[in-house]
């Protein structure tokens, strides 16, 4: 009864205020909070073949291999797989724009079920035993008004009935990565992370949750705690993976 008051009442507001298209910022946007077009360019993406490894696209006749790809780094990263929705191109990109910095809205809701579906086809691989966000610096947040990949691990957790981790925290406000390059990425997150309590990770595989990947540093940072911790496993679930768009480019032409 909730439920079908709940959907008459966005019904009758999306009458007088129809919600705007997360993808391409303009009306006409479904249920899912995407316009049809911006619907099928996801969907797009999101059928683009990736390293299990390091997440990026892989080529035409490239074959999936659990070894990792061409493109992987020569040492390879400490967490299992990446599973990801897709390259981090629009309208996924714009989505997750608006989902740092104005929340709110259907597509993010929308994106965490597509990538909760992502990573429940990895079965019988899938035997997680909790999902965890990598966190956010207290004074990011503050500054910020929210955890967004808080959020994700939350939806995720909730999608696949598993447990919401939370000892997994950011003990050092390090710069933002998006400028520095991959080895100072790497130098930039060394050591910015901890463990509140060890009681849980012991044996455990992690479905660590993010929302994008570039070069895993931070990602690798993270797992690289969880397993001195004592986790058994870490696979990293994010909704893009950021790389060169002629990764991708050229199959969504095709």
């Amino acid at each position: 009864m909730l439920a079908t008051l709940g959907y008459i009442a966005r019904s009758a507001v999306n009458l007088i205020w129809p919600e705007t298209c997360t993808g391409c910022n303009t009306n006409g946007a479904t249920a899912a909070g995407f316009c049809q077009d911006c619907g099928r360019r996801l969907l797009a993406l999101t059928v683009l073949e990736h390293c299990p490894r390091c997440g990026g696209t892989l080529g035409p006749g490239l074959t999936v291999s659990d070894d990792g790809c061409y493109g992987c780094p020569d040492v390879m990263p400490r967490f299992r797989q990446v599973v990801r929705l897709g390259p981090y191109a629009d309208p996924l990109s714009n989505a997750i724009r608006q989902m740092k910095y104005h929340r709110g809205g259907q597509a993010p809701r929308h994106l965490c079920r597509m990538l909760a579906r992502a990573v429940a086809s990895r079965r019988p691989e899938a035997d997680f035993d909790l999902v965890m966000p990598v966190p956010m610096h207290w004074l990011r947040r503050l500054a910020r008004g929210c955890n967004h990949s808080g959020g994700i691990a939350s939806a995720m957790a909730s999608e696949l009935d598993l447990p919401l981790g939370q000892e997994l925290i950011r003990v050092r406000n390090t710069p933002p990565q998006v400028h520095l390059s991959a080895s100072r990425r790497a130098a930039n997150v060394r050591g910015a992370f901890g463990v509140s309590r060890r009681r849980g990770l012991a044996g455990a595989h992690v479905l660590l949750v993010d929302d994008v990947v570039t070069t895993g540093a931070t990602a690798n940072e993270a797992t690289r705690t969880l397993l001195a911790a004592g986790a058994r496993r870490v696979t990293v679930a994010v909704l893009a993976k950021s790389e060169p768009p002629t990764a991708y480019s050229h199959r969504l032409q095709a």
